[in-house]
């Protein structure tokens, strides 16, 4: 054979085997993703080869921890799975969990969008155009039966707000802060956002989305507001707070009358939305919502219905902007967190948790826990509702919960999200697995909420869980 035959004969095998190559990764990819929802945990480890022991406990583990009945089998087929669980898992993945550095907002402050930390993907994704919706949507359910821990004195911070308007100590945040605990509410924080989370959490009233305004600033309050509620401007970009007010009244058309620090306002005439705020002064996108609370008063008229009939309720709107057009796809979302477990990729779990959102189709992705939540809760793409721990700090997950789904742990006194990760399925008991970067977690068995917040050192009590309506 001479070497011109020899060379075109190589040549021929080097095509051969790269079309061989394309047509198995192809297949590979079609095969252990379906694109169509898993019908049932046989029909699952039929079609993509999943370990028969995939939704189990490891031998070593408590078998019925906490009294836990075993849950039906149609209770727990919800995974997108792979055909081998991710090679993150510890030697014992039930208690190794591991928190890496510059994961916590609380080490922020106000300014908490920094430019130099976020990744690159951050500035690349495209945020879709914002639709108005006449929708009334409950966006965040609490727990039942939680009662609030203080109580609320609307005329010791409105007082407190009018004396110290202009005092030159600390920006919005904090002053905000300081009104609030003149009122009786001991949680502090110099973020803006942090404020909002923590009001959710205080079961002291309900949260809401509102307009404004735009043809002169203002922003237009329901009948229900009263001196001492809080209003905050809302970035949709973002998902962040970036300024916070505290109502002392309102004009005689219904205009929101504030006090507040940045550009100091001393509440006596309408507040309006100027320059710093509209656009944000961080990213420069437009306003286009503010967020109120509203404290529950004795004398209360004119609530929401959906308020009154369930004081579980965190955060309603009656209408308001989303993202339009876009649908969640859960098996390539899935497919990432699978494909991805702890590479390195991105500096903490917010990022991770952000790409497997993008993955997915959103153009969700700002790379804090808290504001990509906020960004979750405006999208109208489902709801979220918070989840007790389980005393071996497991989390068994409502019926309604999906592969896909995304859990956030919740540090209540710091008002923070401090680490998020993808359901991957639930075990036999019904409790939660999990594709987790910052709290390592191989996927596949039940998943445990470290007890401690690494931020504060509070006791972590419960989680909240984002379901995608289908």
């Amino acid at each position: 054979m001479t070497s011109q035959e020899d060379d075109g004969l190589k040549k021929f095998f080097a095509i051969f085997l790269l079309i061989i190559y394309i047509i198995s990764s192809t297949a590979c990819d079609t095969a252990d993703f379906p694109s169509a929802t898993v019908g049932s945990a046989d029909d699952y480890v039929n079609s993509v080869g999943v370990p028969d022991d995939y939704f189990n406990l490891p031998d070593d583990s408590t078998a019925e921890p906490d009294e836990t009945s075993k849950v039906s089998s149609e209770s727990t087929d919800i995974s997108v799975g792979s055909d081998a669980p991710t090679a993150n898992a510890a030697a014992d993945p039930n208690s190794s969990f591991e928190f890496v550095d510059d994961t916590h907002e609380w080490k922020g402050d106000n300014f908490i969008y920094n430019p130099n930390s976020v990744d690159t993907t951050f500035y690349q994704r495209y945020y879709g155009d914002f639709s108005w919706s006449d929708e009334a949507r409950t966006l965040w359910t609490g727990i039942s039966s939680v009662q609030p821990k203080e109580k609320y004195d609307p005329d010791a911070a409105v007082a407190y707000g009018k004396k110290y308007w202009n005092d030159h100590v600390g920006l919005c945040a904090e002053f905000i802060s300081r009104c609030l605990t003149a009122g009786g509410i001991t949680e502090f924080t110099t973020s803006s956002t942090s404020i909002t989370m923590q009001l959710l959490n205080s079961r002291l009233g309900f949260g809401q989305f509102i307009t404004y305004d735009k043809s002169d600033h203002t922003i237009i309050m329901p009948e229900y507001a009263r001196p001492g509620d809080v209003v905050q401007i809302f970035c949709s970009y973002e998902g962040t707070l970036i300024h916070s007010l505290l109502m002392v009244g309102t004009s005689e058309r219904g205009r929101l009358k504030a006090v507040c620090h940045n550009f100091a306002n001393d509440g006596v005439y309408e507040f309006k939305i100027d320059y710093m705020n509209d656009p944000c002064y961080d990213c420069y996108t437009e306003t286009v919502e503010v967020f109120f609370y509203h404290f529950y008063r004795d004398d209360d008229e004119g609530l929401p219905d959906e308020v009154v009939n369930n004081r579980d309720i965190l955060l309603w709107e009656d209408r308001g902007y989303n993202i339009a057009g876009e649908e969640y796809d859960r098996v390539a979302a899935l497919k990432y967190a699978i494909d991805h477990p702890k590479d390195g990729v991105g500096a903490n779990g917010a990022e991770h948790t952000s790409a497997i959102l993008q993955e997915g189709g959103l153009s969700i992705g700002y790379p804090i826990q808290s504001a990509m939540f906020l960004q979750l809760l405006k999208s109208h793409l489902g709801s979220a509702q918070s989840l007790p721990i389980n005393p071996n700090r497991t989390v068994t997950l409502p019926d309604c919960a999906v592969a896909g789904d995304i859990c956030f742990v919740y540090c209540p006194d710091d008002g923070v999200m401090f680490s998020s990760f993808a359901v991957a399925g639930k075990d036999e008991y019904g409790r939660m697995i999990a594709h987790s970067y910052d709290l390592v977690n191989d996927g596949a068995s039940a998943f445990k909420i470290e007890s401690l917040c690494p931020g504060c050192g509070c006791e972590i009590g419960e989680v909240v869980l984002y379901h995608f309506d289908d």
